[in-house]
């Protein structure tokens, strides 16, 4: 329970609290410690805090905002939300949206979601990208006001998993005997196309080649995969062990999305020295460059690309992934967090709002 302003510090309460699954959020609010200090809330604990200190503006950081909708799923879900966040802002406070996808995952992209997105455009003061591949896709969809938009990178995840040697994770994992290891990391959804990606391999790998897919299932989604010793299935949420592991034993990461805005998981395995194999989107273009740290497919080419990544020399492969560790060096949260800094302190430094739209 989010309790009374430390007056020492400014304060930000962020929605929804993802940290139990994905380390972004921690490593991002503790980045920017001592200055502003964090605490997960909705936007009605937002709106208390904002009323015990009406002197100076309370920031409420909104992320994944598919969330607003898990539960009450109905278009006066939406407008109440909306409206509380006009009041937020009627009373002083600041709202920063960070957009890390343009649809929910696992669902359609219905028109409650479209009506929370057009209200959030119009509402928050900030509007926070991760990459200009993610900017030029988010304006075909979203009316940006452009003078809330702020480029940030995503941060690296350097620190936040154990780093274990190649024939140590493999030898722990079973994969010792593998050729190639290809892993296909974190929650098992249609929109990373996961029976596609079996079948893809199926009709490229050789005999001792293992494609691995290692995380959670969606709800109302179950992976049948064929009964064949190269497709392994790690299910479950990874510990931070395991991740570690699963990257360190994968010769490539393959991550064969339907739709990538930002991509955690491409700079996840960048931190680890993987190389990703992905299609052509916004979220692997940040990320990838190709064919130097990783390459990129064209829609409706995996099985084709696949083929061909398994075909080239190991050695290639812990090149690409040399490169990459050097791009992802670049995301360093201590580098990023002075620039978040900055935003932050314009919103909440006389005079409030020069930035947005107060």
């Amino acid at each position: 329970m989010i309790t009374s302003q430390d007056l020492s510090a400014q304060h930000i309460t962020f929605f929804p609290d993802y940290r139990g699954t994905n380390p972004y959020q921690t490593l991002l609010y503790e980045s920017l410690e001592p200055a502003f200090t964090a605490e997960p809330g909705s936007i009605e604990d937002a709106l208390s805090l904002q009323a015990e200190a009406p002197e100076r503006p309370h920031l409420f950081h909104l992320h994944w905002e598919h969330a607003v909708l898990i539960g009450a799923g109905s278009p006066r879900s939406v407008e109440e939300f909306l409206d509380d966040l006009a009041r937020f802002r009627a009373s002083g406070g600041k709202v920063v949206w960070t957009i890390h996808n343009l649809a929910p995952h696992d669902r359609q992209k219905g028109a409650a979601n479209d009506d929370l997105q057009a209200g959030l455009c119009e509402l928050a003061d900030i509007l926070h990208l991760h990459s200009l591949h993610a900017l030029t896709a988010a304006r075909a969809e979203l009316k940006l006001p452009e003078r809330k938009i702020r480029i940030i990178a995503h941060h690296n995840y350097e620190g936040a998993y154990p780093v274990y040697a190649r024939s140590t994770a493999r030898s722990e994992l079973g994969l010792s005997s593998a050729r190639r290891v290809v892993l296909s990391p974190g929650r098992i959804a249609p929109y990373k196309q996961p029976v596609e990606l079996a079948e893809a391999f199926l009709a490229s790998a050789g005999a001792d080649d293992r494609l691995v897919f290692a995380g959670e299932q969606a709800s109302n989604f179950t992976l049948t995969l064929p009964d064949d010793d190269r497709l392994v299935l790690f299910e479950g949420f990874a510990t931070q062990e395991n991740v570690g592991k699963l990257h360190a034993a994968a010769d490539f990461v393959v991550l064969p999305y339907r739709a990538s805005l930002t991509s955690g998981s491409a700079i996840l395995a960048a931190t680890f020295a993987r190389s990703v194999l992905g299609p052509d989107m916004p979220g692997l273009r940040d990320v990838v460059d190709p064919p130097k740290s990783g390459l990129i497919y064209e829609d409706g080419c995996l099985e084709a690309a696949l083929k061909s990544a398994l075909e080239e020399d190991t050695g290639v492969w812990t090149e690409r992934g040399r490169h990459a560790a050097e791009a992802a060096a670049a995301r360093d949260r201590t580098t990023l967090a002075a620039t978040w800094q900055d935003v932050l302190t314009s919103l909440t430094k006389p005079p409030f709002g020069r930035y947005g739209v107060g």
